[in-house]
Order: structure tokens, then C-alpha cells, then sequence
């Protein structure tokens, strides 16, 4: 199986929509900083349903196109824009090889998502190729030593093989950020996300049954799951910053916002 079919299989194993809950107030709040509204074409790589970037931006007045890897994530993300009362546009689509032209977009996001392509050269070139020159590209990627960083590497020591090439979490490293973006004039800053559910047990549980990677992983463990498990517990309960029974983890992430430069 190559590497596009293996991303395939783990992000569409999960419920991604349920998953989203957990972050979705990182969108509106990068939103927030970067200019976003009527005139605007904006698309959200990795979308997801789209309730981060996409449907939020589209409430602003932008023009919208979010684009995933996984279609099916797109029957929750149409509930939610009619819901919201908005359109956007979905587009099938591997970060990799983007189906847009050259330059379309003024403002191109990603949260989360475009920093698990296998090939991070390759998805750091598609964002800025399709971002207008002077636009405005904008991330939200896990910090190698954070929670969701570090959250990788309990299940891969679980895991027969680990793939190859830089983790996903590289990208919370600024200068990482840079070589994979080199025509990107970028600013960075730290942020948090706060992880809660009524207890550890239940978060777990959660993870386990909607996050693609952990749905895989029980399938392909059989009965070494129960290791896994025991050590995700144990993982969560170091992190678990609550003191009356329930969990709250503060999951740090870095912003990266930056200017694509004009290219002649």
C-alpha cells in the first residue's frame, strides 16, 4: 500500500467530526488575527468538516473552499455550513498535489492537518503555490514537546513499524516551518488548546473509538491493545492538570502566520 492509501485508511478510520469538537475553537481564534471577510478567497487545507477555519471563515463573508483528504468528512461538514446558514465549496484533495491553480487564494489555513502529509516538502510548496503572492498563509501545528506531540510517540512504541521521514510534529518547530516554507516571511507564537471531558477514562475511550490513528491501531494490535491502552491512561493521567475527577489537558501548538513573497 503507498503512502497515500495508508493516510487514506488512517484518517478516514476515525470520526473526525467528533474529534474537531475537541479543538474547534483554534480556527475563530486564528481567524481572528488575520484578515478575513467579504472579498476574500480563502482555503482551508485538511478541512476536515469544517468546523475550525472553513464554515467561521464563510460566516465572516469570505468565499470559501475547504479541501480534505477524506470526502465523507464532508456529510458532517455540509450539516454544519447549513446549519451555520453558509456555503462552502469541498473539494476532495491530497495536500501533496493541490487541484487548484497557481495563486488563487488570499489566505490559505491549515490547522492540524497539512503537517501529516508524509512528504513535508511537498505540502509546505502546494500552500504557498496556490496562495496569491503577498497573501497570507496560516498554521496551527502541534509542538513536539506538547501533549499531541509527544501523544505519537506512546503509541508508535506500540506499533510493529513507524513510517519513515520527519514527524508530523516538525512543524511546531519554527525553523522547521521555514525550510519547508522558505518564500514565507513568518511570525510565530505559542498557543494552547485546553482538552476537557468528564473524566480520564472517558477521554480515552472517546479517542479510541473517533481519532483515525488510535482506530487503526486496536484494529491492527488485536490483543496488545490492552498495553496500549493501559500506557494511553497512564499518558493522559501525567498530563491531566484536573483535580476533581475530570480532565483538562492544555495541548500547546505554534502559530505560524506569514507573507508569501511576490514571485516573477
Amino acid at each position: 500500500m503507498d503512502q497515500y492509501a495508508v493516510n487514506k485508511a488512517i484518517w478516514g478510520a476515525g470520526t473526525w467530526d467528533a474529534i474537531a469538537t475537541l479543538i474547534a475553537s483554534v480556527g475563530p481564534k486564528l481567524l481572528d488575527e488575520v484578515l478575513v471577510g467579504p472579498g476574500v478567497d480563502v482555503l482551508d487545507v485538511a478541512t476536515g468538516s469544517g468546523s475550525s477555519i472553513a464554515i467561521p471563515a464563510a460566516q465572516r463573508g469570505a468565499t470559501v473552499v475547504g479541501c480534505d483528504l477524506i470526502a465523507e468528512n464532508f456529510v458532517a461538514g455540509r450539516r454544519r455550513a447549513a446549519e451555520a446558514g453558509v456555503e462552502v465549496e469541498w473539494v476532495e484533495a491530497d495536500v501533496e498535489d493541490l487541484p487548484f491553480e497557481d495563486g488563487r487564494f488570499d489566505r490559505v489555513f491549515s490547522t492540524f492537518g497539512h503537517m501529516f502529509a508524509p512528504d513535508h516538502a511537498k505540502a509546505g510548496a502546494e500552500l504557498v503555490r496556490v496562495c496569491k503572492p503577498g497573501g497570507t498563509i496560516a498554521l496551527a501545528t502541534w509542538l513536539p514537546t506538547g501533549y499531541a506531540g509527544r501523544l505519537f510517540e506512546v503509541v508508535g512504541r506500540h506499533l510493529p513499524s513507524a513510517p519513515s521521514g520527519p514527524m508530523p510534529s516538525a512543524w511546531g518547530e519554527p525553523d522547521h516551518v521555514r525550510a519547508m516554507m522558505p518564500a514565507v516571511d513568518f511570525a510565530f507564537r505559542p498557543d494552547v488548546v485546553v482538552l476537557a471531558a468528564p473524566t480520564v477514562e472517558e477521554f480515552a475511550a472517546f479517542y479510541a473509538e473517533n481519532f483515525g490513528p488510535l482506530v487503526l491501531a486496536r484494529q491492527a494490535l488485536g490483543p496488545g491493545w490492552a498495553a496500549l491502552h493501559d500506557d494511553l491512561l497512564a499518558y493522559d493521567n501525567e498530563w491531566n492538570t484536573a483535580t476533581d475527577g475530570t480532565l483538562r489537558i492544555p495541548a500547546d501548538y505554534l502559530v505560524s502566520i506569514g507573507t508569501t513573497s511576490a514571485r516573477g
